[in-house]
């Protein structure tokens, strides 16, 4: 309890320059925490995309049936696969009229039906990636009785660079805001340790250790950061609110992600503390 009150009593004396340094480190921590929303949410429809991922296998007119039943057999006996689901060409007519809905009895005015029979094919959940599709897609495509192959990979592999992206953006913004935060911390900190500097040396002339110096300003340092962390989730929330309202599909960050995001603004705070300090006791010594 006594470094925690020397922590608080050194943030109180400290006065606009710890709110400055609070302000500035909730600002930096906002940046980062926009990139980790929008990934968080750009995970989230990521892993919607795997879910409906499949592979669609038309097959050649007048293709026998002993022919697709061997083809059935066949892909089904591939470990990725997880569901196969024969599509009459009668089924996908219907199901093109269902989707024409009030206008579908232009389809009646068809002599014969266009549509061929295909494959409906289901992948595994681990295995829903884009070059597995692509792989998988290119073996069916050379097998017999097989006219073409459908998949939606394209759109799927450009939302995961999206995603790399963003991570990669994660990194840079959390590099740039641990330095921010470690500059302002350090600074702030240095301030309050010159002022009190008296203090520290009598405590040193009792024969308190640096452990025992050092511990409230590291405190000082790890509760600037908890504030930060704090100002800049609440400021991310009422964002997420306010595009809820248009985007209801959007989600919040991930509680794991969260406390991430606080043990990185608290600890990067506590490091430009610890930065500080060991930068004076290294003079303190000297002298």
């Amino acid at each position: 309890m006594y470094h925690l009150r020397q922590a608080l009593s050194g943030i109180k004396r400290a006065g606009l320059m710890s709110v400055a340094c609070i302000m500035i480190m909730t600002f930096s921590l906002l940046i980062l925490g926009i990139f980790l929303f929008a990934t968080a949410n750009l995970r989230e429809l990521l892993k919607y995309a795997h879910e409906k991922v499949e592979i669609v296998v038309f097959l050649r007119e007048g293709i026998e049936q002993a022919t697709v039943d061997s083809l059935k057999a066949e892909i089904e006996a591939v470990k990725v696969v997880e569901e196969l689901r024969y599509v009459s060409p009668e089924e996908a007519l219907e199901r093109l009229k269902g989707e024409f809905g009030a206008k579908s009895y232009l389809l009646d005015a068809l002599e014969d039906n266009p549509l061929p029979s295909s494959f409906e094919i289901t992948l595994r959940p681990r295995y829903r990636f884009k070059n597995i599709v692509e792989s998988l897609s290119g073996q069916i495509a050379d097998m017999p009785g097989v006219e073409d192959v459908s998949y939606g990979a394209g759109w799927i592999a450009r939302l995961e660079r999206l995603v790399r992206a963003l991570a990669l953006a994660d990194i840079g913004a959390g590099l740039v805001v641990a330095l921010a935060a470690i500059v302002t911390v350090s600074y702030t900190v240095r301030l309050t340790l010159y002022a009190r500097r008296e203090a520290i040396k009598i405590l040193k002339l009792v024969g308190a250790t640096d452990t025992f110096v050092m511990t409230p300003f590291l405190l000082e340092g790890g509760i600037h950061g908890a504030a930060a962390v704090v100002l800049s989730l609440v400021a991310i929330f009422i964002g997420y609110r306010v595009i809820g309202v248009r985007v209801p599909q959007v989600r919040f960050m991930p509680a794991g992600m969260i406390g991430l995001f606080a043990v990185f603004g608290i600890g990067v705070a506590m490091l430009g503390s610890f930065v500080s300090l060991k930068a004076f006791m290294k003079e303190r010594n000297r002298a």
